[in-house]
């Protein structure tokens, strides 16, 4: 017996030391890839194709600066990382046209480049040609920027682009996937963006014509009352914009209610002015009034089904601090109404401010 207990003290004193030695032991360190990883030459949120990156600028005349490509080798290893690497990005008039058939080119003449504290980019060719962004040992980054000077010549009505894509990376550099993008910049005012808008639409010739709000038809914006419909408030100066449905017609239009069927007012679309010291809507016309568009052009903008827009005075008729937008105003149409005003429809909107577009 007292051998066997001999025998359990002395396992249970190994027990113990290893214990000890365990719980002293230093843990495992990760060590690094070495020379078995891939230095990876990107554009940060580019993509193949080339990603889209939208780049709204005021539209005012005073300069706007873009980060328009950060350029980034990702490093394998310290041995990669002191190396000098020589980047070439292309000027990439084709990915512009790929992206959006619809974009224009931005003219050389509407905008300069400029690069990162650290310089070490060049550009050779002009519109359409190449960039080359040369990283010294221990750069990991280079930045080329866009500058609008003046916004003011740019169509509000329309998007431009400009395209980068990356071509070539010596020093055992390895083209990632995020290699393109283009950055799409279109002018904007304070009061473009998207709108969801309801609030009751009166005719006086026809009960059936309603304000458009019907939840069935995949509505983007589902409300208390049912639904609202999508409208887009396009610059159109510094402080107008243009109405665009983008609910059922897809142009410069205000979409209703036939019954239960979805119909609209032909040659019918706001041009909204605004006070940009306070906010207030300052007026509205007829969009399809303007001598552009075959209507009377000023003071009525009659359109030729004889169809003229004002505001309604008694309304708020001014931005909310939300940026949500309170506005009453008429249909005058004097081919149907034929005594002064001629007023058919009434409106008495909210329009909701949901986001840029």
């Amino acid at each position: 017996m007292k051998k066997f207990i001999n025998i359990s003290k002395q396992l249970a004193y190994l027990a113990v030391v290893a214990l000890i030695f365990t719980a002293c032991k230093k843990p495992a360190v990760s060590t690094p890839m070495g020379d078995a990883g891939q230095t990876l030459v990107k554009i940060i949120n580019g993509g193949t194709p080339a990603a889209v990156l939208k780049n709204p600028v005021d539209f005012v005349p005073t300069p706007t600066k873009i980060l328009a490509v950060q350029l980034r080798r990702d490093i394998a290893n310290e041995t990669d990382l002191n190396k000098t690497m020589t980047v070439t990005v292309k000027d990439d008039l084709a990915a512009v046209t790929a992206a959006n058939p619809a974009y224009i080119q931005l003219p050389a003449a509407w905008y300069t480049l400029s690069y990162g504290a650290t310089g070490g980019v060049t550009k050779s060719g002009g519109q359409g040609g190449t960039f080359t962004a040369t990283f010294a040992p221990g750069e990991f980054s280079k930045e080329i920027f866009v500058t609008i000077p003046n916004a003011t010549l740019f169509d509000p009505s329309a998007l431009y682009g400009l395209g980068f894509t990356i071509l070539t990376a010596d020093a055992g550099g390895v083209l990632s996937t995020q290699k393109a993008v283009v950055i799409e910049i279109g002018a904007k005012n304070a009061w473009d963006g998207v709108y969801a808008v309801t609030g009751p639409m009166v005719d006086v010739t026809s009960t059936a014509f309603t304000q458009w709000n019907n939840p069935t038809y995949g509505d983007p914006f589902p409300q208390a009352n049912g639904g609202a419909w999508e409208l887009h408030l396009i610059t159109s100066g510094g402080s107008q914009c243009l109405m665009f449905d983008n609910t059922i017609w897809g142009s410069p239009f205000h979409p209703m209610l036939n019954g239960t069927a979805n119909s609209g007012w032909g040659s019918y679309a706001l041009r909204i002015n605004f006070n940009p010291a306070n906010g207030a809507v300052a007026s509205v016309w007829n969009y399809y009034g303007e001598l552009a568009q075959g209507g009377s052009g000023p003071p009525n903008y009659q359109a030729g089904n004889t169809r003229y827009a004002s505001l309604d005075p008694s309304g708020v008729n001014a931005t909310q601090g939300n940026r949500d937008i309170l506005i009453k105003y008429f249909l005058h149409h004097p081919a149907v109404v034929p005594a002064p005003p001629s007023i058919r429809v009434t409106f008495d909107e909210k329009w909701k401010y949901i986001g840029s577009r």
